[in-house]
Order: structure tokens, then sequence, then C-alpha cells
């Protein structure tokens, strides 16, 4: 049952994104897998935040290869900068309008990952402005984020995850959400 959800993900992906399957980052998302009491030591969360795992994102392939014609920088840099514009192509769909005042409209596909993931990134970029955070740990939970809101935007179903983000009540409890997520590299 799963390997057919995984082929019909692949599918519908390449279908709908039109990108080449060594480029599709495909995942299965298994709801209440309580295997670990912490975060796994072959995940890619981050070490600094150790929560329950919840949720588990198989990931096909490479998870930050962008085929975007512009790059948009990230205060990181470097893998940073292309999982964020890879975050940033997945999450907006910008359409041309022929009628009207403006010249596009920008929709945002599920906006409870993107602005939680906004709001983190921003949260982290003046923390480490004034140095209450230093840039390795940042970086670590940074791209575990994108890592999972990069892999969240091709499944169907985040309606759990999405519940425990509105649920979060500061920036730290949406960190622990996405720590909460353990992605498994194929």
């Amino acid at each position: 049952m799963m390997n057919k959800k995984i082929v019909l993900v692949m599918l519908s992906a390449l279908i709908f994104t039109g990108i080449s399957a060594q480029q599709l980052a495909d995942i299965a998302m298994r709801t209440g897998d309580n295997s670990s009491s912490g975060v796994p030591a072959g995940s890619s969360a981050p070490a600094a935040v150790r929560v329950e795992v919840k949720y588990t994102l198989d990931a096909y392939g490479s998870m930050s290869s962008s085929s975007t014609a512009f790059e948009e920088e990230h205060f990181l840099g470097g893998e940073t900068t292309a999982k964020w514009s890879l975050f940033q192509e997945r999450y907006k769909r910008v359409y041309d309008q022929a009628v009207g005042l403006t010249g596009s409209t920008v929709e945002i596909i599920k906006p409870t990952l993107f602005n939680a993931v906004n709001k983190i990134n921003g949260y982290y970029k003046k923390a480490l402005k004034k140095g209450e955070v230093s840039k390795a740990e940042v970086s670590n939970i940074l791209n575990h984020i994108l890592d999972c809101a990069n892999l969240l935007s091709l499944e169907d179903d985040t309606k759990n995850i999405e519940n425990d983000i509105k649920a979060a009540k500061s920036v730290d409890d949406m960190v622990r959400v996405f720590a909460s997520v353990r992605i498994v590299k194929h």
C-alpha cells in the first residue's frame, strides 16, 4: 500500500511540476510513528532541539536541488540559500493578470507552513544579529525546517502538522513541531 502511494506521489509530482525524476524529492508521511522517544541519530533533525518523533518523512533524491532561474539569497548562504529558494518556489505561485491594477497575483500554497517557516526564519535572523545563538546552530535548525517544509509541500495531507503549528504559542513551540519530524533519506 505504501509503495502505491509513493508511486502515485512521484507520478503526480512529475506531471504537475515538470521536473525530472532525479530532482524529485518524493515523500510518504506516516503519522503516529512513536518508534523513538527522541530524535534518532540517523535523521536530519536539529541536535539542539530534542522531542518525540510524531511524523516521519521519506525523502528520495536531493532535497536542495532547485531549477529556479533566480536564486533568492538567504542570510546564512550556501546550502541554506538553495533550500530557501526551493521553499520559495514551491510555496509561492505567481499568476500574471491581464486586467486590474497589479501585474501579477501571488498565491501561497499551505499558508500555515509558509508563515511558520518565515516567522522562524525572521526570529533566528534577529537572534543571530543579537549574538544570542551561533551561526552553526541556526544553520542546523533552519536547514532541517526547510527540508521538512520542502518535503511537506509535496504531501497532500498535512492537516495534523498544520494543526500542531497553529497550536504553537511561540516560535520555540513551532521549532519543536518541526523537530518532531524525522526525515529518512533513501
